[in-house]
């Protein structure tokens, strides 16, 4: 009985460092929200609270249909609140 040749796995395997990104991808910051610095990212610090799951998922799907990050959103919403709050 005659084994099979092992079947070329070569091109299933990613090599590190060899990805490039598609020609037209959009970046992932929008043109409406102001810029983070490098300042501010290193400043930020967790947030964890609990909120129900059909609100997280509103939430979620929200910010990916306008193509806003989670702390984006929230930090958006946030300032609307205080905004309204204070008139």
């Amino acid at each position: 009985m005659s084994k099979k040749p092992a079947a070329d796995l070569s091109g299933l395997v990613a090599t590190k460092g060899s990805a490039a990104p598609v020609a037209n991808m959009p970046s992932r910051t929008p043109a409406h929200t102001e810029e983070t610095t490098t300042e501010d990212a290193a400043n930020n610090v967790p947030l964890n609270f609990r909120v129900p799951g059909e609100f997280r998922r509103r939430f979620r799907m929200y910010a990916a249909a306008h193509d806003l990050k989670l702390n984006e959103l929230l930090r958006m919403a946030f300032d609307d609140y205080e905004k309204k709050q204070s008139n």
